[in-house]
């Protein structure tokens, strides 16, 4: 069992391939669902799923300035460390014993998500928050990592519990109405 003095964070991690409100919302619906502390944004150097990515250091700024929220943060790691999501998840377990992390996602790396490096190891080191997106949701349950951690899904995840959670566990939250997508505003331009 976690020490429940230590306060909780959300990691979101991703490339903001334009960082969006819908970053935000998530973030800012994460605090008061899960009653977390923080949330911080890690900005990956790029995608290995993803054929490419804009340049690291513009989408590093670009999120800069685009927080605005004292609770939602930015944490830089170097860019060699932050390529992957279980190399990411050890390094702020690591470098931050103070403090208890939740990873927090959307449904729409759900297809994918097998096929993320070690992705087993994810959730055996970190609680999970699924963040409902419009349209993405519909395919929760041909989720092959979701049906192999099937057992460990808490149903509800209740905010003076939410700093006790071990892993593996996840939680699908749902009630978001926010549909913006870095991909649509990407293919917008």
């Amino acid at each position: 069992m976690k020490n429940s003095n230590k306060k909780l964070i959300g990691i979101l991690g991703g490339t903001f391939d334009p960082p969006h409100e819908g970053h935000k919302f998530i973030s800012k619906y994460a605090l008061i669902r899960l009653n977390l502390q923080e949330v911080w944004w890690i900005v990956t150097s790029r995608n290995p799923l993803k054929e490419k990515s804009s340049n690291y250091l513009k989408r590093l700024e670009n999120v800069k300035s685009f927080l605005n929220f004292r609770r939602v943060k930015l944490l830089e790691i170097e860019e060699a460390k932050n390529l992957f999501a279980i190399e990411t998840i050890l390094y702020v377990k690591k470098k931050f014993k103070d403090k208890n992390f939740i990873w927090l996602m959307g449904t729409d790396n759900l297809e994918k998500l097998h096929m993320w490096k070690q992705w087993k190891k994810i959730f055996y080191n970190i609680p999970i928050a699924i963040f409902h997106r419009p349209s993405y949701s519909f395919n929760i349950t041909r989720s092959k990592a979701l049906f192999f951690f099937r057992k460990a899904r808490i149903k509800n995840i209740l905010s003076k519990k939410s700093q006790l959670i071990t892993p593996p566990l996840w939680t699908f939250i749902s009630g978001l109405k926010n549909h913006c997508s870095s991909s649509y505003i990407r293919n917008s331009r």
